[in-house]
């Protein structure tokens, strides 16, 4: 088991390349029908077992992203939400948050240690490693629910919680954090304009950005489906451009048990498969940061979120914000607003996230926020030298 647990933390690129003060790393590996992990933290290390296998693990995952469901559809659905029903809906979803966090850190010397660590304070960095441990981290509620009820308690509005997929050597492995860009950066955008978020408040929205000097705007084109050999080479084109953001407004489809079919929807109609990213020798030059802002369909959770950014990651991205579940357009497109405003400002990629989530939590009662979850080094940031 040494002898794995090794390997497998070497194929990590060590911390001087992320540039991230991480207060929690758990590197989380597979220990023959179960698994294990190693949680380091201030001069201190725990090895602990995760007495779930991977059927445990996506039985949990579906229950996770059914609970959240149900809270991003009341808010799309219903707008502003009755003070009864916003308190109705915390305890439920603090009940699920619990159960995960009971679930996964099950083991006594497990729970005892994590929650050991946890009380070091507020906003703690989370970093957590694995190949094929994915879970929506930001819904875990360490507190027991016959106490006082709080978002503040999910790990997704108190701490920056990142996540690390542990793969062979790729492009961007050993890229820093920090992006030095002229101003203004480059932004590419790829959308699916059957949304109405995405044409009423996405686009108009980058647009905006491009005309005011914040940003220069390079839109992939709709692309042909009866032409698939031709439009995959302007795709790969649109990736050669040396791009700083990419942001991906659209469709997300998964298919369950097949992920490498799996795929976004583009205009007009347009699928990408990550099976044909693979075909057709996608390559991600200058390393960018994408932003997959697609509105999930068909059964999504974090099993199938976590092959859409491995994707983009081993193709050359610096790192992937993805959606955990079926995001409503509308608060996709307002998130992406907040968001990016902390982004260009050269705010680092993991407190921007965090900003986000809980400008929408304490401004508008929305948790949707949760949904978000970083698989990337959290101080990614724009750091911009003379245009």
């Amino acid at each position: 088991m040494a002898k794995q647990t090794t390997r497998h933390v070497a194929r990590i690129p060590p911390a001087v390349f992320h540039d991230y003060p991480v207060d929690i790393h758990m590197r989380i590996y597979r220990e023959g029908a179960r698994y294990g992990a190693d949680i380091f933290a201030v001069g201190r290390s725990l090895r602990i077992p995760i007495e779930m296998s991977p059927q445990d693990l996506e039985a949990l995952n579906r229950r996770l992203q059914k609970e959240m469901q149900i809270i991003a559809s009341d808010h799309a659905e219903r707008g502003e939400l009755t003070p009864a029903d916003l308190q109705a809906q915390l305890c439920s979803l603090a009940e699920v948050g619990h159960f995960a966090f009971k679930r996964v850190f099950s083991h006594h010397d497990a729970l005892a240690g994590i929650q050991e660590l946890l009380a070091l304070g507020q906003r703690v960095s989370i970093q957590v490693a694995s190949e094929d441990f994915f879970i929506p981290w930001e819904l875990l509620y360490p507190i027991g629910v016959d106490e006082s009820l709080s978002y503040d308690h999910f790990w997704g509005m108190n701490h920056v919680v990142s996540r690390i997929i542990v793969q062979d050597v790729r492009p961007g492995a050993f890229v820093s954090p920090i992006m030095s860009v002229p101003y203004p950066p480059k932004l590419g955008l790829l959308a699916y304009c059957s949304l109405p978020g995405v044409v009423e408040k996405e686009i108009p929205f980058f647009k905006k950005l491009h005309k005011v000097g914040k940003i220069t705007l390079f839109k992939l084109r709709a692309l042909n489906p009866e032409k698939k050999q031709e439009e995959f080479r302007e795709f790969k084109a649109f990736w050669q451009q040396t791009l700083n953001l990419v942001h991906f407004a659209c469709h997300a489809f998964y298919v369950d048990g097949w992920p490498s079919l799996s795929h976004i929807l583009l205009s007009d109609e347009f699928p990408i498969s990550l099976e044909d990213m693979e075909v057709y020798g996608i390559t991600i030059y200058g390393h960018p940061l994408i932003i997959l802002n697609a509105c999930g369909t068909g059964n999504p959770n974090p099993l199938y979120t976590s092959h859409f950014a491995s994707a983009f990651i081993r193709y050359g991205a610096r790192g992937v914000v993805a959606t955990e579940c079926a995001v409503p357009d509308a608060f996709a497109a307002d998130f992406a607003h907040h968001l990016y405003m902390r982004l260009l400002a050269g705010r680092p990629l993991g407190k921007s996230l965090l900003a986000t989530r809980r400008y929408f939590l304490e401004k508008h009662h929305n948790p949707s926020g949760l949904l978000y979850s970083m698989y990337a080094p959290p101080s990614i940031r724009l750091v911009y030298t003379e245009g």
